[in-house]
């Protein structure tokens, strides 16, 4: 069973880009929600996959929210996943040993995967049937647990599965009997009892076939060979030679009877057991983190999805993530909204004044808020976006075939291609390294084709010419109006709290100036104290 869908659903999604992934940090993201490196890639690959359908994030929150809700049901369904985790390996191995003509393997292997099977699937269900659930998805699995577990079939597996271990673990000592010829040579194993405790003896069986062995090597005078010498000779023993086919034999009959028992449990499939791995992994760390969050202090809450055509996302209090994982105290906050005539935003402020911070939050709210997670913020409600796109700076070694220019360009036209009115665009300095005008003229066009494909846009640039330019954008065609917003700056000092507001060039700069002590007066001091 996949929980990470609905019943019923398409279960499709966008897969978002490597680019987006990188920029938006999930990597230091997923570090946090677990430590152990298979959860980790699990985690980012989920968090890569944005459902196309409302009913499929509805989903996945409900069920987070019951396991939020109870800690203790979290631990005991962690504890299954090392089971969960046996069974699907199993799966593999066998596959990978299907054309190998080994008997005894395959009925081990099958008996170890149908006792997982039967274990787990108990587990599980006596483990739900403890909470009052309200999520769909966890009361279909315990509905479904339950049809299972109260078949003939399965509760018969239980004692059959209990008869064959009892079988095999009776076999605890083996005693054989051996002939000789008159010259000592062994004739034949003539006998092979296993017994159901230990058999008592002062030497192991490798001391004991060494021996005979010794009596046994070709040569006049072998009966004299030290025992180090004949370790260190390289022959077939003739005991394990003549013990091995009646071993085999009396191994047949356990294994004919375990053989038949077997059979009557082809239909059981682990599949549905093994399917549910990587979603209880995804649910069960995104829970864990959450509790990490409120026992520190940090504000999180669960979107209000609204499946709606109408496109808007309103987001109260919010924060970036980071923040928190990284320990800072005292955070600023802010409030953002999408809106159907208002998604186009071209942000400017100074240095350092929380311009990556804001856009990369909106982005790891967006992505969170569309695969059925808590989001950092004090509420969010609406329709989230269906895919985020991101052009951050690039790393200056990746730019060698096309130059830094070119490169911008090169990923700007894949974005385009992948853009439509469902997508969130997030721009960092895009253009920054050409001149002034050249990248306002480019910028210009972009934004252009942006408002026209209905996109939602944070454009964050020191071109501050282009947020002067709203009136001329908001005469092109499209629904929204492009809206300039500023990081905030209160005597020379930065707020880091975002506000609608035409660029002020000369305050960034002032502030600039103060922090670096290069105003006029900050350097006629420093002159005059020299």
């Amino acid at each position: 069973m996949d929980i990470l869908y609905a019943e019923g659903s398409d279960r499709k999604y966008v897969q978002l880009p490597e680019e987006t992934l990188k920029d938006l940090a999930i990597d230091e993201i997923v570090h946090h929600f677990s430590t152990i490196q298979e959860e980790k890639s699990i985690l980012k690959n989920v968090m890569g996959q944005l459902p196309e359908n409302t009913e499929d994030i509805l989903f996945r929150q409900q069920i987070l929210l019951d396991l939020m809700k109870y800690p203790e049901l979290q631990k005991e369904l962690y504890s299954s996943l090392t089971n969960i985790r046996t069974m699907r390996d199993f799966f593999g191995a066998r596959k990978a040993l299907a054309d190998k003509d080994n008997a005894l393997y395959s009925l081990l292997s099958d008996l170890r995967t149908l006792s997982l099977y039967v274990n787990t699937t108990k587990f599980l269900y006596e483990t739900l049937s403890k909470y009052e659930l309200s999520s769909e998805g966890l009361l279909r699995l315990r509905n479904e647990l339950k049809a299972i577990t109260e078949t003939e079939e399965f509760k018969l597996a239980g004692d059959d599965i209990d008869t064959m271990l009892n079988d095999l673990s009776t076999v605890q000592s083996a005693v054989i009997g051996v002939n000789f010829t008159s010259d000592l040579t062994i004739d034949e194993v003539v006998a092979v009892e296993f017994r159901p405790y230990p058999t008592r003896s002062r030497y192991r069986f490798s001391n004991i076939a060494a021996a005979i062995s010794t009596i046994t090597v070709s040569g006049q005078g072998a009966q004299h060979v030290g025992m180090a010498q004949v370790k260190s000779m390289k022959y077939n023993d003739p005991v394990l030679i003549a013990l091995a086919p009646k071993l085999e034999k009396q191994f047949k009959g356990h294994i004919s009877a375990m053989k038949q028992i077997m059979l009557k449990y082809t239909k059981l499939d682990a599949h549905f057991i093994t399917d549910m791995y990587e979603g209880l992994i995804f649910y069960l760390a995104s829970a864990r983190f959450a509790s990490y969050l409120k026992d520190h202090g940090y504000e999180y809450c669960m979107p209000q999805i609204e499946n709606t055509d109408v496109h808007y996302l309103e987001i109260r209090n919010f924060y970036n993530l980071r923040l928190a994982i990284r320990g800072a105290k005292e955070i600023v906050k802010n409030d953002f909204t999408f809106k159907e005539d208002e998604r186009l935003f071209i942000l400017t402020g100074p240095n350092r004044g929380g311009k990556t911070i804001l856009e990369q939050g909106l982005g790891l709210i967006s992505l969170m808020a569309s695969i059925g997670l808590f989001v950092t913020a004090g509420s969010c409600k609406g329709m989230p976006f269906r895919n985020i796109l991101t052009h951050f700076p690039i790393d200056e070694n990746l730019t060698m075939n096309y130059g830094r220019l070119g490169e911008e360009a090169k990923r700007v036209r894949d974005i385009l291609q992948d853009t439509d009115d469902r997508t969130l665009v997030l721009f960092n300095e895009t253009y920054s390294t050409t001149s002034s005008t050249d990248g306002l003229y480019l910028s210009l066009d972009l934004l252009h084709i942006l408002k026209e494909k209905g996109a939602a846009v944070i454009f964050n640039t020191h071109i501050h010419d282009l947020a002067k330019n709203t009136e001329t954008m908001n005469a092109w065609e499209g629904k929204s109006q492009v809206v300039s917003l500023v990081m905030e700056i209160i005597n020379n000092v930065n707020t880091f709290k975002v506000k609608r507001s035409a660029p002020d060039t000369t305050s960034y700069a002032r502030n600039i100036a103060l922090k670096y002590g290069i105003t006029y007066e900050q350097m006629k001091e420093t002159s005059e104290s020299t």
